[in-house]
């Protein structure tokens, strides 16, 4: 009951202690959710600096999974309960610091701005969602996925589909 009274004040409570502001995340938690960012397919890059990305390339990808397996391997627990824990958080983690998550940050900041003449309770509105499903977090020195958008074909169209040539 303890154990379970815990995992549910510790998933409560994520969303605060992944904040810039707040206590980092832990090693295992960082790690678990950086070896997710790095097996997908998308491109994967860090940000250096305002609008500067460095990104890693194709050749160097495994050698960073192995290093960062290591340091799963070095500070994650090797109990179930905890190893569960660690793996939920982790997942939480890379949802805030999705592609998608970081797209409603910016969409959020320009809707705060004086001159957007953004409805007070679109405001909110968003305000309340964007905190609640992605909290500013540190984006610093770790791996993020490259967003790619997939082209939308217009109405009607199936994607890949050939528009017939007129006749002549």
């Amino acid at each position: 009951m303890k154990h379970a009274a815990f995992l549910l004040l510790a998933l409560a409570l994520l969303p605060h202690a992944v904040q810039a502001d707040q206590a980092p995340v832990s090693a295992c938690v960082d790690a678990l959710e950086q070896l997710e960012t790095l097996q997908t397919v998308a491109p994967v890059y860090k940000l250096t600096a305002v609008h500067k990305r460095q990104y890693l390339n194709d050749s160097d990808r495994p050698a960073e999974i192995a290093r960062i397996e290591t340091i799963i391997a070095g500070s994650c627990s090797a109990k179930s309960k905890t190893r569960q824990r660690e793996e939920s958080e982790a997942q939480q983690l890379h949802l805030v610091r999705s592609p998608a998550c970081m797209q409603d940050r910016d969409r959020l900041s320009m809707m705060e701005r004086p001159n957007a003449r953004t409805p007070e309770d679109d405001l909110a509105r968003t305000r309340k969602r964007v905190l609640a499903q992605c909290p500013d977090v540190d984006l610093s020195s770790v791996w993020l996925v490259e967003w790619i958008p997939i082209p939308v074909p217009p109405m009607g169209e199936a994607i890949g589909a050939s528009r017939p040539t007129p006749a002549t």
